[in-house]
């Protein structure tokens, strides 16, 4: 009897552990930051393969659609980027992200793309990378040689930083929508450019020593992986600083066989007069035309076409999912400049009128210019266009427009008007 008996308590005392520690883990998982998983949690789930890992800073959270580069090149791709996430944790991602495919036993990238801009990562923005990561050794090393001593307990278990959140709680903490739109993040504004462009590559200033550090270990990771590594420089109008020292540092890359595409010293189709949404970072159209342009970068690297394999099923419905995201965006966009940015869109086909006037201003003129080019409808009014509404009063407008899915242009899924000179 009395070996039963502590045979029960020992199993009662571990019943009670597992409740403690169960509910540890939902109180966590309600208080800790939830960018990192919102990011991430479409990677850690994801049973199909990725030829291509993106890796950088938020210049590639807003520059580089994955689900735009199946659509138009059939490669399959993930976008690891990060706010505020440079060369030297893109390094650590890239070799935790590694080690999650390998224990998955999902293959390895064929290819990884770096942005090489960025300077000295700070914990807030470490922890909305890597909050959802869970503890283990990559994530360790990370912390020892990027985050304050004083900060690390909190970063290699972030329950210490969060666990008095209460008063910042919110729905969305109940309601964590995971990304579907593998890692991209499209912007919806229209900015005018700074005047600080550096477009000559030979206009240099000295490579961070860190930067270059950490773009080797990549290197040396990749090759012994077989990845092809890519840098690239993705465009922005502000730090000539910083672009001068992006110079040097793809002048570096070359001279070390790494590929570099620098952007800001290529014309590829970006006007820094309507493709931004603030002056540092790229909108939906900007992201488009960037994305266009690294796909053919990765064909002729040598990545192959899905398109027609059985996978393009599952990239189809994200791609349908990520269509009607984008048409509950133009819900939310109040802007009449952003709104003409963002129905410039391949799966639109859009009724745009404009009272002429309205041209005056550079960035109308640009947009509806581009839109006339995509095939999209423009008609240009003497008056200002006078719409009934649906409850039957009229209503005066300098655009107006309405928008249809292409594959559907019969029944519009989105009309709106603005007046802008009133």
């Amino acid at each position: 009897m009395g070996s039963n008996s502590r045979i029960k308590k020992i199993l009662s005392a571990l019943c009670v552990l597992a409740m403690i520690g169960g509910g540890l883990g939902v109180f966590s998982n309600l208080m800790v930051n939830k960018a990192s998983r919102e990011q991430y949690e479409q990677f850690f789930k994801a049973e199909q393969d990725f030829d291509v890992l993106f890796l950088g800073s938020s210049h590639v959270i807003n520059g580089v659609s994955p689900i735009d580069l199946f659509r138009e090149y059939g490669i399959t791709s993930y976008n690891l980027s990060m706010h505020g996430n440079y060369v030297a944790s893109g390094y650590y991602l890239l070799k935790e992200s590694l080690e999650i495919l390998e224990k998955k036993g999902r293959p390895f990238p064929k290819a990884v793309v770096l942005d090489i801009y960025g300077g000295k990562e700070i914990v807030f923005d470490l922890h909305n990378a890597w909050d959802s990561f869970p503890l283990c050794r990559t994530k360790a090393e990370m912390a020892a040689n990027l985050v304050p001593k004083e900060d690390q307990p909190a970063m290699l278990v972030p329950f210490f930083l969060y666990h008095n959140r209460w008063n910042e709680l919110s729905d969305e903490d109940f309601r964590l929508y995971p990304s579907r739109k593998y890692g991209v993040q499209p912007r919806y504004e229209v900015c005018y450019p700074a005047d600080e462009t550096v477009t000559d590559s030979q206009d240099m200033s000295e490579a961070d020593e860190e930067k270059l550090l950490y773009i080797d270990r990549i290197n040396q990771l990749c090759k012994s992986l077989g990845i092809k590594l890519i840098l690239i420089h993705i465009p922005y109008s502000y730090h000539p600083e910083q672009q001068r020292e992006a110079n040097a540092v793809c002048q570096y890359a070359r001279e070390h066989g790494i590929p570099c595409e620098n952007y800001m010293n290529q014309d590829i189709g970006l006007d820094f007069d309507i493709d931004f949404y603030d002056q540092g970072h790229l909108n939906a159209a900007g992201m488009r035309i960037l994305t266009a342009e690294l796909g053919r970068v990765l064909k002729e690297a040598g990545m192959e076409d899905h398109r027609g394999q059985p996978e393009e099923q599952v990239w189809e419905e994200e791609n349908q999912a990520f269509i009607q995201y984008r048409i509950r965006q133009l819900g939310e966009v109040r802007d009449a400049k952003a709104y003409l940015m963002g129905i410039c869109d391949p799966d639109f086909m859009a009724q745009v009128q404009i009272w002429q006037p309205a041209l005056e201003d550079l960035q109308i003129a640009k947009l509806a210019e581009r839109l006339k080019k995509s095939g999209h409808e423009i008609c240009v009014t003497e008056t200002r266009i006078e719409i009934r509404e649906e409850n039957g009063e009229s209503q005066e407008y300098d655009i107006y427009c309405r928008i249809f899915r292409k594959d559907d242009p019969d029944m519009p899924v989105h009309t709106a008007g603005f007046s802008i000179l009133q």
